[in-house]
């Protein structure tokens, strides 16, 4: 009995590993990028409990941890880290829960579970990808659900100006600026048996709810080329309606089909174009983007080999979404791969900015390279994400009636 019950418990991070990150790393966190923590709503925090945080860039697990710290919390994470295997040993060491993207994982739930029964703090991040411009996305469907079943204190984690200090889309390294995270208890333990699943799901949109064109406007973000990147997220002109003809040099996107130019500062203000932001040209992206003409593409097959590790040339193949399904046909690792998915069933394609997006099928990751450019991958996602939204207000509506 006792063997088994050992079996159960979710360990927590490493306490050498963990404390010679906080020691290393928290120093210059604070000195350079000039970080500060208003632990406040932390007060009564002990474990078992749920932190629910914001999405907005690849340092965010630094912060959260940094704010948790001495408690050592267990982070809920893509398992496309660990098809990678120096990730994957340091994500090991962590001991976090590895969890497939937008694919039903009663595995995960599980895990999660068993985190709370051995008295753990879990970190999940409720919109299940990052963000390409620093505002949030829906909450992915099962948090609301996993937050009644957990039963136990949920509080809120928000690190402002991490987009900024490294956005998903730069190719720049860390930009010195300003970040401060911030903390707040969303709920209570007795408090989430009084809400339906439906109330619980709203405070938590409403919760995490960020966009970082709406802070710190003031600050100066520190970077030689702050727009280097930016193409590969804002690909169509807003001049010609050209897309894929934008490119970027130091401080201009640019568009090489009618010479359209705007500068991005060091405040991140576009300057001398359409659009006073990014969020405002990628919304208006999205608002031309017609559902109605499929996408199709060539593509490089990537895949984890039988050791667990990627394999980016796993095969080839021919790639095409509509508003209904999403087809797949080629080879991977010799073998025919085809299969078709419902694109209802599928919410979001999560995405690496100008390589690839990621696709489960019967709950095995591939990664999708478009050919001949991958930085298409970018319109794909936003065709998904178009169609989720749709979606969603549709339902939306739908109940609002019944009512």
């Amino acid at each position: 009995m006792a063997k088994n019950k050992k079996k159960s418990i979710i360990k927590k991070p490493n306490p050498l590993l963990f404390f010679l990150c906080y020691i290393l790393i928290a120093p210059i966190l604070k000195l350079k990028y000039k970080t500060s923590y208003d632990k406040s709503g932390l007060e009564d925090l002990s474990g078992p409990a749920l932190i629910l945080c914001p999405h907005v860039s690849n340092i965010d697990f630094l912060l959260v941890a940094l704010t948790l710290a001495p408690n050592r919390p267990t982070f809920v994470v893509s398992e496309h880290f660990m098809a990678r295997p120096p990730v994957r040993w340091f994500l090991n060491k962590m001991h976090v829960i590895s969890k497939k993207m937008f694919c039903p994982d009663i595995k995960t739930i599980m895990n999660i579970l068993r985190a709370r029964d051995s008295g753990n703090i879990v970190v999940l991040f409720p919109e299940g990808r990052l963000t390409c411009i620093g505002h949030s996305l829906s909450v992915t469907e099962g948090t609301a659900e996993l937050v009644k079943k957990m039963g136990v204190n949920v509080y809120v984690i928000t690190e402002n100006g991490a987009y900024k200090t490294l956005p998903k889309w730069g190719k720049s390294g860390l930009r010195a600026g300003k970040m401060h995270v911030t903390t707040s208890k969303l709920f209570d333990a007795a408090q989430i048996k009084e809400l339906s699943v439906q109330e619980i799901n709203q405070q938590i949109e409403a919760a995490i709810l960020h966009d970082e064109d709406k802070i710190f406007n003031d600050v100066f973000y520190k970077c030689k080329s702050p727009a280097l990147g930016l193409d590969e997220v804002l690909y169509k002109c807003p001049a010609c309606g050209s897309e894929f003809e934008t490119y970027t040099d130091s401080r201009h996107i640019c568009c090489k089909a009618c010479g359209f130019s705007s500068e991005l500062d060091n405040y991140y203000k576009l300057n001398g174009g359409y659009f006073e932001h990014i969020n405002d040209w990628y919304f208006w992206q999205e608002e031309q983007l017609d559902l109605n003409v499929p996408l199709e593409s060539q593509t490089i097959i990537a895949a984890a080999d039988e050791n667990g590790n990627i394999n980016w040339n796993a095969g080839s193949g021919n790639i095409y979404m509509d508003r209904d399904t999403i087809k797949v046909s080629g080879l991977c690792f010799g073998q025919p791969l085809e299969f078709t998915e419902k694109t209802g069933d599928i919410k979001a394609l999560p995405i690496s900015v100008g390589h690839h997006f990621d696709l489960y099928h019967k709950k095995r990751m591939y990664n999708f390279i478009l050919q001949p450019e991958p930085k298409h991958v970018i319109k794909w996602t936003m065709f998904m994400d178009k169609l989720s939204k749709k979606d969603k207000d549709k339902n939306e509506a739908e109940e609002k009636a019944e009512k």
